[in-house]
């Protein structure tokens, strides 16, 4: 994905020069993730070692995107920013990078719903939320992904 493709790159007012990789799920448009931050990403991601969290925080580190959006899910709700919330999200967010439409989708989802005052929070899930149904459209994904991630949605909101 190139960020010249699209304009809100050029206007978006925070770059990867303002935090360090674990938190550009919750700082980035979709459009500045170029092949270098999604290495970087996944590089990092390849080296954190997972004291708790189990096992499905280390599958969605290993790029499992099941794993990525079962741990991401398990946060719910989000009340604040903790280096927990970072990895997991990152993992997430290396998902989504990867073209899962699935983790792109829940990406959206948990931005829209964290429970404290980020910046651009609205902006950044629809964004992810745009760029989930243009992929899954042009893919022919939408109707499969969508069933999988209401599913999951509906689990999250038993639990």
């Amino acid at each position: 994905m190139s960020a010249s493709n699209n304009p809100t790159s050029d206007i978006w007012p925070l770059s990867t020069d303002d935090g360090p990789p674990l938190a550009w799920w919750r700082m980035l448009s979709v459009h500045q993730f170029r092949y270098t931050e999604q290495s970087i990403i996944g590089t990092m991601l390849q080296r954190i070692a997972v004291l708790h969290g189990g096992d499905k925080l280390r599958a969605a580190l290993s790029g499992d995107p099941a794993a990525a959006i079962a741990a991401a899910l398990s946060l719910m709700p989000i009340r604040d920013i903790s280096l927990t919330v970072d990895i997991t999200m990152t993992a997430l967010l290396h998902s989504a990078l990867s073209d899962d439409p699935a983790a792109m989708l829940v990406l959206s989802h948990v931005l829209g719903r964290l429970e404290f005052d980020l910046p651009f929070k609205v902006e950044l899930a629809t964004l992810w939320l745009t760029h989930h149904i243009r992929y899954a459209k042009a893919t022919g994904q939408s109707a499969r992904t969508e069933a999988m991630v209401s599913l999951a949605l509906c689990e999250e909101d038993l639990a």
